[in-house]
């Protein structure tokens, strides 16, 4: 049934492009299916790196780098936004070395943060627009969007050179990160003399000295004012004593 469906979409797309109602290829990428095996998805093959109108985990393609899964969302802020860092509980330790923040960790599924290089390459692929989704613990939401977001390479220690407008209801404490490089508790690249800031508040970051936003913060409840600058914080909605129950990070080609 799935092949036979397949094979007339294709036809009916080159009988389109045969015709010259529209002059574009497709290409078919795998994406997560259910238990009964894996569904398809149709990308169009000059643009591989974006993610699909649908919902889920899709395989996109960015420059130098090997073909890998991502969430893409249509729920937050409408279609095409791929996921690049979910915080929903404190199972995952964000609390991590440079190596492991290069790399990526967690479960694209669940709590997870793509990668430095993997987020490098996907804004150096095309512009990019960010948008940051936040919840506290009695069902609030905000978010904070930014029309434009780039990140280079680890031979610029990962800094963020692109930070466009704001716009959004959460504020934004995200623009003293702008032009900064990124820091872990082992790789100190902040603009603090005397300390760490990711070791000290316990949170990787575009740290400047230090910072007004913690996504990469420690999970914990609430108010805490006895871990004031370590939780997931958001400064200009709720200060540095309150955590989130939630942050998810998302970036979408303009």
């Amino acid at each position: 049934m799935k092949s036979t469906w397949l094979y007339w979409l294709l036809v009916f797309f080159l009988c389109k492009k045969s015709t010259g109602l529209a002059d574009f290829t497709v290409s078919v990428v795998n994406e997560l299916g259910n238990a009964n095996g894996q569904n398809t998805s149709i990308l169009d093959i000059n643009d591989p790196s974006r993610c699909p109108i649908d919902h889920g985990i899709h395989t996109i393609q960015v420059v130098n780098l090997e073909p890998f899964e991502v969430f893409c969302d249509a729920k937050i802020a409408g279609p095409g936004w791929t996921v690049i860092a979910r915080r929903t509980n404190g199972q995952l330790n964000f609390f991590r070395n440079w190596a492991e923040y290069k790399g990526g960790f967690g479960d694209i599924a669940g709590d997870f943060f793509i990668g430095l290089d993997k987020l490098h390459a996907i804004t150096k692929s095309q512009n990019q627009e960010l948008y940051v989704h936040l919840e506290d613990f009695v069902g609030n939401t905000r978010y904070a969007k930014y029309d434009e977001f780039h990140i280079e390479s680890e031979n610029d220690q990962y800094r963020m050179s692109a930070l466009g407008r704001f716009t959004g209801d959460a504020g934004d404490s995200l623009r003293v990160s702008q032009n900064q490089k990124f820091t872990t508790y082992d790789r100190d690249n902040d603009q603090r003399v005397n300390g760490n800031c990711a070791a000290q508040q316990m949170c990787p970051w575009w740290h400047d000295s230090c910072t007004l936003s913690q996504p990469f913060g420690m999970y914990v409840d609430g108010n805490v004012e006895n871990m004031k600058y370590k939780g997931i914080y958001w400064y200009h909605w709720g200060g540095y004593a309150y955590s989130f129950k939630a942050v998810q990070m998302l970036v979408r080609p303009k």
